[in-house]
C-alpha cells in the first residue's frame, strides 16, 4: 500500500463512520457533511476504483521487466545405421543416441536494469495519475455537494414563498367576503400564489436531480436515496487566501500531481533512450550439450559454446530515434503543463476573490435589510398604509434577493474549491 492510498484509508476510518452510523435516519433523509461526501466517494466511485487498475498494471509490468529470461531445454533422440564397431561387437545392439541441450540468453550492457528503473519511474507516474484523477474528481464531488446545498436553500425559500401566498391569499379570502377587497385584487393574490407554487415544484425536481448527481459520484450509497447536504458552505483557508499569487503559483508547481507525473516521465524516458541505445551492443546466449550414442566408438560427448548476433546491417537506429522523440515530447509536455498550472491558480484565484466579494456585500449589507423591507410592507399592507401591489413587489424582491445571495455562497464555494483543485491542496486529517 503506498502513502497515499493509505491517507485515504486513514480518511474513511476518521470521516465515514459518523456517515455509516447515521444510515439508520435514512428514513428520514440521510444528512452528511461535504467531508463525509468525498470519504464514500473514495469508497464507491466507480472511476476512482477503475484508476487503481492503472497501479496493479504498473506492478505487472515491473515484474515483467525484472524477469530473467528462462532457460531453453532441448532433447534430441536419433538412430544410426549399423557401423563396424557394432557388426563387431554385436551385443551392444542398434541402441539410440540422445543429445540433451540447454541455452541460456545472458544480456548485456545493464539492459534489464535499465528496464527496471524505467518500470518503476512508470509505476511512480501513475500513482500521481491516480492522485491527479482523484484530485479533479474531489472537486466534482464539491460542486455537486454545493449544487446539493443551493438547491436545498431554494427548495426552502420557495417552500416559504409559496406557504406566505397561501396565508396571504387565506387572508384575503376573508377579506373579500366581507367586501374589504375588490375581486380583481383577490385574483391577482391566486396568481401569484399559483406562480409561486410552480416555483415550489420547479425547485422539488432541481433538488432531484442535484440529489442525483451528487449519488452518482458517489456510487449510490444504499439507503441514501433521500440524502441531504449539512448546510455547511465553504470556508477558506487563510494560509491560502493571504498568500500572493505568485506564491500560490509557485508551491502550485511544486505539489500539483499532474506536473510531478510529467516530470518523472522525462525521466522514464531518458532511461527508454538509454535502453535503445544500449539495445544495439547485442546479447549473448550460452549453451551446452552432453551427447550419449553407443552407436560411436566414443559414447558420451559433451561441449560448450556461444552464441551472438552480428549487428553489421541494423543497429537499432528506430529504436533510438523513436525514444529521443518520446523524450522531447515528454519535456514539451512538462512545460505544457507548468503553463496550464500557472493560467489555473491565476483565474482561480481571481474567481474566488471576486465571488469571495460579491458574497461579503450579501451578508453585510442586503440580506438584513432586505429582510427588514419585507416584513416592513406586510405590517404596512395589513394596516392599509400600502397597496397589493407593494406587497407583492417585497415579496418578489425578497425572494429574489435571497435567491441572489445563495447563489452567491455557491458561486464562493465553487471558486474556493476550484482554487483548491488548481492549488493542488492533500487532504487534512
Amino acid at each position: 500500500m503506498n502513502f497515499f492510498n493509505f491517507k485515504i484509508l486513514i480518511y474513511l476510518v476518521l470521516i465515514l463512520s459518523p456517515t455509516v452510523s447515521s444510515a439508520e435516519t435514512a428514513a428520514t433523509g440521510l444528512a452528511i457533511t461535504e467531508q463525509q461526501a468525498i470519504a464514500l466517494f473514495y469508497q464507491r466511485n466507480l472511476s476512482l476504483i477503475a484508476a487503481h487498475f492503472n497501479i496493479e498494471d504498473a506492478r505487472a509490468q515491473q515484474i515483467i521487466a525484472a524477469a530473467i529470461p528462462n532457460p531453453v531445454f532441448s532433447f534430441s533422440l536419433g538412430a544410426l545405421s549399423p557401423t563396424l564397431f557394432q557388426q563387431q561387437y554385436s551385443h551392444i545392439g542398434s541402441l539410440p543416441a540422445i543429445s540433451p541441450q540447454i541455452q541460456q540468453l545472458i544480456e548485456t550492457a545493464g539492459k534489464r536494469r535499465l528496464r527496471i528503473e524505467s518500470s518503476e519511474l512508470a509505476t511512480e507516474a501513475v500513482n500521481f495519475d491516480l492522485q491527479d484523477i482523484t484530485r479533479v474528481l474531489t472537486n466534482a464531488v464539491r460542486h455537486n455537494y454545493y449544487g446539493l446545498l443551493l438547491a436545498q436553500k431554494t427548495s426552502t425559500v420557495a417552500t416559504e414563498n409559496y406557504e406566505r401566498y397561501r396565508e396571504i391569499l387565506r387572508v384575503n379570502a376573508i377579506r373579500l367576503k366581507v367586501g374589504d377587497i375588490a375581486e380583481t385584487a383577490f385574483t391577482r393574490i391566486e396568481v401569484e400564489s399559483l406562480k409561486a407554487q410552480s416555483d415550489q415544484d420547479q425547485a422539488k425536481t432541481g433538488l432531484n436531480q442535484a440529489r442525483a448527481d451528487l449519488l452518482l459520484l458517489l456510487g449510490w450509497p444504499e439507503n441514501s436515496m433521500n440524502i441531504i447536504a449539512v448546510e455547511t458552505w465553504a470556508q477558506a483557508n487563510n494560509t491560502i487566501t493571504k498568500a500572493g499569487q505568485e506564491q500560490l503559483v509557485t508551491q502550485a508547481i511544486e505539489r500539483r500531481p499532474d506536473l510531478q507525473a510529467a516530470r518523472i516521465r522525462i525521466d522514464q524516458a531518458g532511461k527508454i533512450l538509454t535502453l535503445a541505445n544500449r539495445l544495439a551492443i547485442p546479447d549473448v546466449t550460452v549453451n551446452a550439450f552432453y551427447q550419449r550414442d553407443p552407436g560411436n566408438f566414443f559414447t558420451d560427448s559433451g561441449g560448450i559454446g556461444f552464441s551472438v548476433p552480428l549487428p553489421l546491417f541494423y543497429r537499432q537506429e528506430g529504436e533510438i530515434s523513436k525514444a529521443r522523440v518520446a523524450l522531447s515530447s515528454s519535456e514539451l509536455a512538462v512545460k505544457q503543463v507548468e503553463q496550464s498550472v500557472r493560467a489555473d491558480v491565476m483565474k482561480a484565484l481571481s474567481a474566488w476573490q471576486s465571488a469571495d466579494a460579491i458574497s461579503q456585500r450579501f451578508e453585510t449589507d442586503v440580506v438584513k435589510r432586505i429582510e427588514m423591507l419585507r416584513k416592513a410592507q406586510e405590517i404596512a399592507y395589513q394596516k392599509g398604509a400600502v397597496g397589493l401591489l407593494d406587497l407583492i413587489d417585497a415579496e418578489r424582491n425578497y425572494k429574489a434577493m435571497m435567491l441572489d445571495y445563495y447563489n452567491a455562497l455557491a458561486n464562493r464555494s465553487n471558486a474556493w474549491s476550484d482554487l483548491l483543485m488548481a492549488y493542488g491542496a492533500e487532504l487534512k486529517l
